[in-house]
């Protein structure tokens, strides 16, 4: 057995770094771990975590070189259980593309 070390980009937005503080480390250690918990895929479009009284949406996905970027934002309480992986987001997208017939940007 051995461990692979994955780099993570954590990429707070200017509110979630203004209300965290100095939890913003360790929020962004605790939406890592709950991203890999979940066990739906490293890119997930939305999902909530609160921590320390401060409800965070998370977004995570795949960057080009390899590294794993996790988006942190103010979320809001009342969608507390929205979770929305990104393959379900890029399905919906195709859909709407297929349907209507919109490039891609």
């Amino acid at each position: 057995m051995f461990q692979v070390q994955a780099p993570v980009v954590i990429v707070p937005s200017t509110e979630a770094r203004a209300a965290l503080g100095a939890q913003l480390r360790p929020a962004a250690l605790a939406a890592w771990r709950e991203l890999a918990r979940r066990g739906e895929g490293l890119e997930m479009a939305h999902f909530q975590i609160l921590h320390e009284g401060v409800t965070l949406a998370v977004c995570s996905r795949l960057r080009p070189n390899g590294f794993i970027e996790i988006g942190l934002g103010l979320g809001d309480p009342r969608l507390a259980a929205r979770v929305i992986p990104a393959v379900q987001l890029r399905r919906a997208e195709a859909r709407v593309r297929a349907r209507y017939g919109q490039p891609r940007r």
